[in-house]
């Protein structure tokens, strides 16, 4: 019996070293939801034209910026890029809520955008959005630096040492999500490209 009971204890240590990590993921989901109720809100506020043609053109402009890249993997690194920086503003102790707040509400009023210069369904724009599975990627990339953010700013308000390892080790991981779905945009862009007649 008493052999077992060093293996007990390292199990007993790892799941206690895991609490951490299981009580962030449980936030994931609350995240993501947040993120695209957010998303919702930006595509269903009414928006003056002038604005909406102002977006449009900024989208335009970015997609233009991305087909003029000479190779798949420039494109990816653009995108990754512009990823990179938000999922560090997001993860901003105090003022990641407020960064995602902005980029979901701007995600949801491009959307609009879209639907209005082009004359779409703005209903049918945000559903082949939230069916493209780099769009689930990106959320969830997005859910674990504002996670992130919400549990630094608690442990500065508590004026305890944040856990900057497994708050690294987890950045580490948005980034990840975030370059795996910038390749899968690239991937799929380029697919569609040569399927189109």
């Amino acid at each position: 019996m008493k052999a077992f009971k060093p293996l007990s204890c390292a199990a007993s240590r790892a799941v206690d070293e895991l609490a951490p990590l299981k009580q962030r993921a449980k936030s994931y989901p609350v995240m993501v939801g947040l993120l695209l109720a957010t998303v919702i809100a930006g595509a269903s506020v009414p928006a003056p034209a002038g604005v909406l043609k102002e977006l449009y053109a900024q989208y335009k402009a970015r997609l233009e910026s991305l087909a003029s890249a000479k190779a798949p993997d420039e494109a990816v690194y653009q995108i990754f890029s512009y990823n990179a920086f938000t999922l560090l503003a997001l993860s901003a102790p105090f003022l990641g809520p407020l960064f995602a707040a902005y980029a979901a509400f701007s995600l949801g009023l491009t959307v609009k955008a879209v639907a209005y210069v082009e004359a779409k369904s703005t209903l049918a724009l945000a559903l082949s959005l939230l069916a493209a599975p780099s769009t689930w990627l990106y959320m969830l990339s997005y859910a674990i630096a504002l996670t992130e953010s919400t549990w630094l700013t608690a442990a500065v308000l508590q004026r305890k040492a944040p856990a900057l390892q497994l708050t690294l080790a987890l950045l580490v991981l948005a980034a990840a999500l975030s370059l795996l779905s910038a390749t899968l945009d690239v991937s799929l862009a380029a697919l569609s490209s040569r399927a189109a007649p």
